[in-house]
């Protein structure tokens, strides 16, 4: 176990400078000057330079990588442009919105996924497990940007039974809360859950081959309690690692999703600090997902070991 928090923590260390070091020098691709988004159109030559100067933007850009990583060592993710703040506080005011639609997305997923797969891997030949496939296929397929907005018009606009777009915190108000996070769980979940089914099934029906359930329906076990107690544990091992992998993709969905329904979150912040050409922000965001991705994929590791105890004694 501690060999493999150590080489996590290596992992880490290299992702996160590779990472950082790739996106510091895209995001200065991006066409514009932050001081001119800032000082907008109207702006002077000599309130531009004086600003640019300032924000140290004229320095040559490798004596601003040097700096930027300099302070990234120190835990210093640097000033927002925009806000004027330190980058890690706006990051962190912004995460709770981010981090409840990612955990509720995988939460409400797991359970429509696990049972979904255990009914159409039991009884391949049913109804139930060929309507499974091809649903898990369009929601795997179906676009997440379209899907928000279909929902936006039936349940937002025409029937009027949720609100078109915003947030509202637990703590404002327990049933505001839920009926705000209803429409993008249900977006980022038609993915996800789908995703999972497919994964699922597929593990599940490969343990159904296996020589050793042949024991335990010699002993008279039922089917369902064979599924469960034999099969489901040796099956989870892939759909761990395409949870801890997924959430990859889930932060990518959810930048859209949250500028479509206007959640004040990581991704819109994302969104916004592009626009705006802010580069320690941007950068900022970019490497806390990707501190979340490695912590996510080591917690997957430590799950192998809890679900598998042969993961444990190799």
């Amino acid at each position: 176990m501690a060999g493999v928090l150590a080489r996590r923590f290596r992992d880490l260390i290299i992702i996160l400078f590779l990472v950082g070091t790739a996106m510091f020098f895209m995001v200065h691709l991006i066409p514009g000057n932050p001081a001119v988004a800032m000082l907008g159109s109207y702006a002077t030559a000599s309130q531009i330079h004086q600003l640019t100067h300032s924000l140290g933007l004229d320095q040559p850009l490798w004596s601003q990588y040097t700096s930027w990583l300099g302070h990234l060592v120190h835990g210093n993710l640097g000033t927002s442009i925009e806000f004027e703040q330190p980058a890690l506080k706006v990051i962190v005011s912004h995460a709770g919105p981010t981090a409840i639609l990612a955990a509720a997305t995988t939460v409400i997923s797991l359970l429509i996924a696990v049972p979904v797969a255990l009914l159409s891997a039991a009884r391949p030949r049913s109804l139930w497990a060929k309507a499974a496939t091809p649903a898990s296929v369009f929601g795997i397929a179906i676009p997440g940007f379209w899907l928000a907005l279909i929902l936006i018009i039936v349940f937002s606009v025409e029937l009027r039974w949720l609100p078109l777009s915003g947030w509202t915190s637990p703590a404002s108000g327990f049933g505001s809360f839920i009926t705000h996070l209803i429409l993008p769980v249900a977006v980022l979940v038609a993915g996800q859950a789908a995703l999972f089914v497919r994964t699922l099934r597929e593990s599940i029906l490969g343990e159904l081959l296996r020589l050793y359930l042949r024991t335990a329906r010699a002993k008279g076990a039922k089917e369902w309690a064979v599924l469960v107690r034999q099969v489901l544990p040796n099956a989870l091992l892939p759909l761990i690692t395409v949870v801890a992998t997924s959430m990859g993709t889930l932060l990518g969905g959810i930048v859209i999703i949250e500028n479509i329904f206007v959640i004040p979150g990581v991704g819109a912040l994302l969104f916004q600090a592009i626009e705006a050409r802010d580069y320690p922000l941007v950068e900022g965001v970019t490497l806390m997902i990707a501190l979340a991705y490695v912590l996510l994929n080591l917690l997957a590791d430590l799950v192998y070991v809890a679900v598998d105890p042969r993961i444990r004694v190799r």
